[in-house]
C-alpha cells in the first residue's frame, strides 16, 4: 500500500507541473492583482517545478528498483517508461528555462499597468516583429481580474499612455524622427461593474 502511495505521488510530481505548462494557463490560470505579477509568480513556479519532476523522477526509479523483486504487468512497465520519459523532457525543458531566467532574466518589464489599462509587449529583441497588447483590466473585491482585450498595435517605440474619460491616449515615438505622435482609441463599452 505504501508503495502504490509512493508511485501516485510520483505520476503526481511529474504530471501536475506538465498540465499546468501545457494546458492550463502558467501558474494554474489564476489571474491575481494583474498580469505581471501573474507573469513573475509563474516564472517563480518553473525552478519549483523543476524540483517536483526531479524528486517525482527519483521516487519513480526507486519505486521501479524496488518491483524488480516481483513481476510486473506489460502495462504497468510501459506507463512507467512513459512517464519517466516525460520527466526526462520537462526536467531538460524546465532546466534550460531555469538557466535562462538566471542568465538573462525574466520579462517583467515588457507588462506595464496604469489605471484600468493593461499593456503587454511581446517579441521585444526577438526575431519577430514587437507588437502591443492593450487590455482593459477589471479586478473584484478579492483582487482577482479579468482582461478585455482593447487594440493590438505593432512597434510603437518609447510610448506612454493615460486614460481619459472615454479614450485611451497613446503617445509614442515610432516611425518618426521628429515628435511624437497621438493615437486615441475610443473605450465606449469598457468598464467594470
Amino acid at each position: 500500500m505504501l508503495k502504490r502511495k509512493k508511485l501516485i505521488i510520483a505520476y503526481l510530481l511529474i504530471v501536475l507541473p506538465l498540465l499546468d505548462s501545457l494546458l492550463i494557463p502558467p501558474a494554474f490560470g489564476l489571474q491575481w492583482h494583474n498580469a505581471k505579477t501573474m507573469y513573475l509568480f509563474s516564472a517563480y513556479l518553473i525552478p519549483i517545478k523543476l524540483l517536483f519532476v526531479t524528486i517525482g523522477g527519483f521516487l519513480l526509479v526507486k519505486q521501479d528498483r524496488q518491483h524488480h523483486e516481483q513481476p510486473r504487468v506489460w502495462y504497468r512497465k510501459l506507463v512507467d517508461g512513459l512517464i519517466f520519459i516525460v520527466a526526462g523532457v520537462q526536467f531538460i525543458v524546465l532546466a534550460i528555462i531555469s538557466g535562462l531566467y538566471l542568465v538573462v532574466g525574466t520579462q517583467a518589464d515588457d507588462y506595464q499597468q496604469q489605471g484600468n489599462i493593461s499593456v503587454y509587449t511581446s517579441d521585444i529583441g526577438a526575431f519577430g516583429k514587437a507588437t502591443h497588447y492593450f487590455s482593459y483590466q477589471c479586478s473584484d473585491d478579492n483582487g482577482f481580474y479579468t482582461l478585455t482585450p482593447i487594440v493590438t498595435l505593432d512597434w510603437l517605440g518609447h510610448f506612454t499612455f493615460s486614460e481619459k474619460g472615454t479614450v485611451l491616449i497613446i503617445n509614442h515615438n515610432a516611425h518618426t524622427d521628429k515628435g511624437g505622435q497621438v493615437k486615441q482609441i475610443d473605450l465606449t463599452g469598457f468598464a467594470c461593474k
